[in-house]
């Protein structure tokens, strides 16, 4: 064959039907394809929560870090100002005025007083030397505490300067307040707090954490350690943790991780601040096995349920199926034939059960809706046949307030007829308001209601519309009502007139329904009748209002709109 030229071979119809067999997919195939799906995105969401979980375990552990440490320097803080507080004063008692005598009687009474922090006090004069002193070997040395220097030239009380002990007890915490006279400096009462009675005084307020190193550091950077081994060396402190501090948020506080820990800096007084360094393991999402065991059981369990149902689905619902469709769709030869005999059988039978399913669904609907309407139908029957002995009664009567009673009670009893006739001729539990208000027009205009000589007209102009069967009773008799009386009585002493009955609707389902009249009108303050009671009474049942406009005639305005549906309790 000459190269670059491709001749296309036909293929038979029973080949492509079998690449056609072999390129679809299986419903098997495709709920093992929804089942690993689901499955690896319920792994996915274990991940997801066990990494959200971590980091918020971190950010939690670290919290309650800086918290604990904040803690341990606010206590480091209040023990040195309890200590500042009486060198303080003891600067404002002035002891250089004294005399060298005095002096020491003054610092020694007044050291006697203070936080047992305080190892000694002395007195430094302006020429840099000690004039009086708790320790009198110490009585006229030259002062190399350089915490002196500091509170002479800010003229500011310096708190927390770590410098080396003169009188052999390692570092101290230097506690300066200068002595100004007439804004010139005199003098600098000192205070020197051992750092190891520091650590005694703090030792119960140390958090209980595993590897937990606490050093106090100067503004000058040099550093000791209060929490650890005392010969243990601060480490070089990051510039992210510097940062961190002098930041704005979290206030006086900052946090960095540097190899394998976390280091915390938090502030004790105004020079000196506390660096704590806690093991990157003991904040960074605790133990792994701990926080990702519990999603990841759970993802398991759910993998689990779902297995069983996509299996129980495949075993006992797709399986069936599919042979039965196998069974449809084989060939002659592809099966026995009883096999093929008993195909059709199969899946008749499950068709007919179907079938007889929705058949009983739909007699159970169609038995619920014959029974309503024999229920509807007896109901307008008995109300017809109590109307037909009031109007047997109407003529054994003489009595005209009496005659009048048994008509209004006859409309009323034709107003529930004819809303229970329309349930009877129509489907649902529904009413068309439109046509019942039409029906009851008509029926208003053939009765002999008016005092007059001549008939009013009862003219309507209806919106279509649907309500409930309980409020269209209840309007129907609102209407009854009102137009009977807007018959009996608006017209008297003048020519006929007109009733007008005006449906629209408003908001969502609702209706305003007017009924108003071009008679000689009403009271301002009309008589309270029965009628109206009765009016009241059924608009208050269904959530209604009635309102009454202004002439000329009489009209009221009646609105209604369903309560809204209750909100389902969780």
């Amino acid at each position: 064959m000459p190269e670059g030229l491709n001749i296309a071979l036909p293929q038979s119809p029973a080949v492509q039907g079998e690449i056609g067999q072999a390129s679809r997919w299986t419903f098997s195939q495709r709920l093992a394809l929804v089942y690993g799906a689901v499955s690896l995105v319920i792994l996915l969401g274990a991940g997801a929560f066990t990494w959200w979980q971590a980091e918020t375990l971190s950010a939690r552990n670290e919290d309650l870090a800086v918290a604990e440490t904040r803690r341990l320097a606010e206590r480091v803080g209040s023990a040195l100002e309890q200590a500042r507080q009486g060198v303080s004063v003891l600067a404002v008692a002035d002891p250089m005025s004294r005399g060298p005598e005095g002096c020491t009687a003054l610092i020694n009474g007044a050291h006697l007083t203070m936080d047992a922090l305080v190892r000694h006090v002395f007195v430094v004069d302006a020429g840099h030397r000690i004039t009086c002193s708790t320790l009198p070997a110490m009585t006229g040395r030259p002062a190399t505490q350089g915490v002196s220097r500091t509170a002479e030239l800010t003229g500011r009380p310096v708190t927390g300067a770590l410098v080396p002990s003169s009188f052999g007890a390692g570092q101290v915490i230097g506690i300066a307040h200068p002595i100004r006279r007439s804004g010139r400096h005199e003098a600098v009462v000192v205070a020197a707090v051992t750092v190891e009675g520091l650590r005694d005084a703090i030792a119960r307020y140390v958090p209980a954490r595993e590897g937990l190193r606490v050093w106090l550091l100067d503004s000058a950077e040099a550093s000791v350690a209060l929490v650890g081994a005392p010969d243990d060396p601060l480490p070089a402190l990051p510039d992210a943790l510097r940062v961190s501090f002098n930041a704005p948020t979290p206030d006086d506080a900052g946090t960095a991780a540097e190899g394998g820990q976390v280091l915390i800096q938090a502030r004790a007084t105004d020079d000196l601040s506390l660096v704590a360094a806690f093991p990157e393991s003991a904040i960074r999402a605790g133990a792994p096995l701990e926080v990702a065991l519990p999603p990841l059981l759970l993802a398991l369990v759910l993998l689990a349920g779902m297995g069983a149902l996509f299996w129980s689905v495949q075993r006992f619902v797709v399986a069936p199926l599919e042979a039965a469709t196998r069974r449809l769709e084989a060939p002659d030869g592809g099966l026995p034939a009883e096999a093929i005999a008993e195909a059709p059988s199969d899946v008749a039978d499950l068709i007919r059960r179907l079938g007889a399913t929705r058949a009983t669904r739909d007699e159970a609907i169609h038995l619920r809706d014959l029974l309503l309407r024999e229920a509807h139908h007896r109901i307008k029957n008995h109300l017809a046949l109590v109307t037909s002995f009031l109007r047997l009664q109407e003529r054994q009567l003489s009595d005209h307030a009496a005659l009048q009673a048994l008509r209004t009670a006859q409309g009323r009893m034709v107003a529930i007829g004819m809303t229970y006739e329309l349930l009877h001729d129509g489907p649902g539990q529904r009413v068309a308001l439109d046509t019942m208000l039409d029906r009851f027009a008509r029926a208003l205009e053939a009765r002999d209601l008016t005092e007059g000589s001549a008939s009013a007209r009862v003219e309507t102009d209806l919106a279509a519309l649907e309500v409930p069967a309980d409020v269209a009773v209840k309007i129907a008799l609102v209407v009854n009502e009102l137009a009977t009386n807007a018959l009996k009585y608006a017209f008297t002493g003048r020519g006929p007139g007109t009733v007008r009955i005006t449906l629209r609707p408003a908001g969502e389902d609702g209706f305003t329904l007017r009924v108003a009249d071009d008679g000689n009108g009403m009271a301002e303050e009309p008589r309270r009748g029965l009628g109206m009671t009765v009016v009241d009474s059924l608009l208050r049942g269904i959530d209604a209002t009635i309102g009454r406009e202004p002439g000329p005639g009489t009209a009221f305005v009646i609105t209604w709109l369903p309560r809204p549906a209750a909100r389902p309790t969780r």
